[in-house]
């Protein structure tokens, strides 16, 4: 019995002998292990980011015309821009801001060296800084009354430059006398309602030159009167022979008329 005890105890002892050998060999192979894939740290929980949406460019009044809009775009632009009433009775420092502010998103529509042309004559009537100091007049002393609309229209498209014929009726209307400056600082006439024919052509997205007549005849003063009608006044025909001229050809494009007058249904 004693020698199988002892015999015991030496086989455990073996055991024992062979796990401590074993030990350093099961370190090194955890060792390479770690070396081989070392653990991946847990990436830290940022804030996400929330994409930043590129901003609009603010288009300052000045340069509200741009590629892309046609005559008929800045006509109605301008005509929006000249008909924003200001009181004569705010305080002055106020009311001058105010007056800088609309004569500013006004020019915006028409280029620096724009022209007012007469159309019988053909000679200039206004242009360039002069254009600004007459319509800076305008507003000025025409104060919240003046109001213009277009009451007929044709529009011909095509390609830039682009034309607009509109028949505009100005109510309010104060300018500087005749044959003095056209800032009016040497007097202005009185208020005054007219009606004009004016062509409008558009260049790089602005307003380059206008051409105008009176409207004596009164034919956008007439409700009645549709596109056929007017085609056959001799207003019109001087019109499209300044615009064929100007084209540089008799195909003027695709002609599309509008009357504004609003008139009332019976029954």
């Amino acid at each position: 019995d004693k020698e199988r005890v002892k015999e015991k105890k030496e086989k455990e002892k073996e055991k024992e002998k062979k796990k401590e050998k074993e030990k350093p060999k099961e370190k090194a192979k955890e060792a390479k292990a770690k070396d081989k894939d070392p653990p991946r740290e847990k990436p830290k929980e940022t804030e996400r980011e929330k994409p930043n949406k590129p901003q609009q460019p603010q288009v300052e009044d000045s340069e509200a015309g741009e590629p892309g809009m046609n005559a008929v775009m800045l006509a109605n632009a301008q005509m929006e821009a000249y008909n924003d009433p200001i009181a004569a009775d705010l305080p002055k420092e106020q009311r001058s801001k105010m007056l800088e502010e609309k004569l500013k998103r006004f020019m915006g529509y028409f280029q620096e060296n724009v022209q007012i042309m007469d159309l019988k004559s053909g000679g200039v009537i206004v242009k360039g800084k002069m254009f600004a100091k007459r319509f800076g007049c305008v507003f000025r002393e025409s104060g919240e009354e003046l109001q213009g609309q277009s009451t007929k229209r044709f529009y011909f498209d095509s390609k830039s430059p682009t034309y607009c014929l509109d028949f505009e009726f100005h109510e309010h209307l104060v300018t500087a006398q005749p044959g003095t400056p056209p800032d009016g600082r040497l007097g202005v006439r009185e208020p005054r309602s007219e009606r004009l024919v004016v062509l409008y052509e558009e260049k790089d997205g602005k307003i380059s030159r206008m051409w105008l007549r009176p409207d004596a005849e009164n034919v956008g003063g007439n409700p009645t009167a549709g596109e056929k009608d007017i085609m056959a006044t001799e207003i019109y025909k001087e019109f499209e022979a300044k615009l064929k001229e100007l084209k540089g050809t008799e195909d003027l494009g695709e002609r599309i008329f509008h009357n504004y007058h609003d008139i009332p249904s019976v029954g």
